[in-house]
């Protein structure tokens, strides 16, 4: 079985899957991280680092997409440098365009007979690979977006200090959530 979930870092290569099911504890994980990276070094999470949060131009959170397959194993973890604010460049899949998954592992995609076969890396194409029906993809991605928007109802929900819809529409604006695919 196929499974795509936004993730975010959290903690050096740990991730935390993004959805409406977050139990509290993970979702304040997501959040310290989010609002975190990119910070400087000496800022502490709290209200100040939220509201200069709400006021970037532009958020980026360490994550993206996670794909994974319960049948064979194998897990395509988000590369370096493709945060969660590049989730929707896997919709050129839906085109037949590989889009750069980026790097550290790089992941790897291709196209053969109706089926997305991606790889961890790129470079070791021998092992496990997720294979994706073409027509199940769209479906995948749309979960993707769903799971998305899970999250943000938890943002207005559960973010501190007052800032829930204020932090809610900054990423849904950054993560480009509610704009159909």
């Amino acid at each position: 079985m196929i499974r795509m979930q936004a993730v975010v870092e959290v903690t050096g290569r740990d991730v935390v899957a993004l959805s409406g099911r977050m139990s509290r504890e993970e979702f304040d994980a997501a959040l310290a991280a989010i609002a975190d990276y990119g910070a400087d070094d000496d800022a502490v999470f709290g209200p100040e680092l939220l509201r200069a949060l709400v006021e970037k131009k532009m958020i980026i959170a360490a994550g993206g997409v996670r794909v994974s397959d319960t049948a064979t194993g194998a897990r395509i973890e988000p590369g370096c440098c493709f945060g969660l604010e590049n989730w929707r460049d896997w919709t050129g899949l839906l085109d037949g365009e590989v889009p750069w998954l980026g790097h550290s592992p790089t992941p790897g995609a291709e196209f053969t007979r109706g089926v997305v076969r991606l790889w961890p890396d790129e470079e070791h194409r021998y092992g496990p690979a997720c294979e994706i029906p073409a027509e199940d993809l769209r479906g995948h991605l749309e979960g993707v977006r769903q799971d998305l928007a899970g999250f943000l109802g938890l943002v207005r929900e559960w973010a501190p200090y007052g800032l829930g819809e204020r932090l809610a529409a900054a990423f849904d604006e950054h993560f480009h959530v509610s704009a159909p695919l």
